[in-house]
């Protein structure tokens, strides 16, 4: 086995009680956007003034300047999966990746389980695992959140591009979380944080940045928000079989780093 199960368990106990706070506050804030929809849908004036916002601003709340205004997936994707979702997920990702490894080196909590014995390499896979795992929920979770809000108040989706965005969303929060594993195996909690969080604010500014100057376009390439457009993929413009690769790839070859980097680092054991 690849992980250790007994240490998978422990930890995803630990674990637990977040993953059951965002869930639930996930749940909640997508059935209300569900609920309000209907009533904003009928309503002209409110596609006018949405027409009539800078695409400037647009760009600035994770919409593309030239994407449709009028559809259920344009009001989600605008409230919530642009930014929102997106953001807190990726802090998510970060925080957890720095409690199951810097944080535990830091307070001295790893002694025992690479006593037992459990090798450094078998240890940064099985958190790994649990990241991945727990992202899968929180993911799914939201999948789930749309489907029932959609369903209660009567909203036609097409679940077949909701499905592909949750594959996207999961392979782009890896990509973060593996180098969020890589600094923490490498450096103090607070450094492996910064680094991290330092990472995702720039990535996350070159996409505005991009968006709100033209003459700036090449900047968005540099980032990862760029993969991740969920008006885009929900509305089929935007074929995610690419992204999805890629991400995958850059999160095995930058986990691969963490567990080599990790094997090597002296640990105050």
């Amino acid at each position: 086995m690849f992980i250790s199960r007994p240490f998978f368990r422990a930890m995803f106990k630990e674990q637990r009680g977040n993953l059951l706070k965002i869930s639930g506050a996930f749940v909640l804030y997508e059935t209300l956007l569900s609920w309000v929809y209907p009533a904003i849908a009928k309503t002209p004036a409110v596609g006018e003034i949405v027409d009539t916002i800078p695409a400037a601003v647009k760009t600035v709340f994770g919409v593309s300047p030239h994407a449709r205004t009028d559809s259920f997936e344009a009001f989600f994707s605008s409230q919530f999966l642009a930014r929102i979702w997106t953001l807190i997920m990726a802090a998510y990702g970060i925080m957890t990746a720095n409690a199951l490894v810097a944080q535990l080196v830091e307070d001295g909590s790893l002694a025992l389980p690479l006593s037992a014995p459990l090798s450094r390499s078998k240890l940064i896979i099985t958190q790994a695992a649990l990241l991945f795992v727990n992202n899968a929920i929180l993911i799914g979770v939201t999948l789930g959140g749309v489907f029932l809000g959609t369903s209660l108040f009567r909203i036609s989706i097409n679940k077949v591009s909701y499905l592909k965005l949750s594959l996207l969303s999961l392979s782009f929060f890896t990509a973060i979380g593996s180098y969020a594993f890589l600094f923490a195996a490498s450096g103090s909690k607070e450094k492996s944080l910064a680094y991290a969080y330092g990472l995702t604010a720039l990535f996350y500014g070159l996409d505005v940045v991009a968006g709100l100057w033209d003459k700036l376009n090449w900047a968005g390439t540099l980032s990862l928000f760029h993969l991740l457009k969920p008006q885009d993929v929900l509305e089929g413009t935007v074929n995610p079989a690419g992204p999805i690769k890629g991400l995958t790839t850059s999160a095995a070859v930058l986990l691969g780093v963490a567990i080599r980097i990790f094997e090597k680092r002296d640990l105050p054991l």
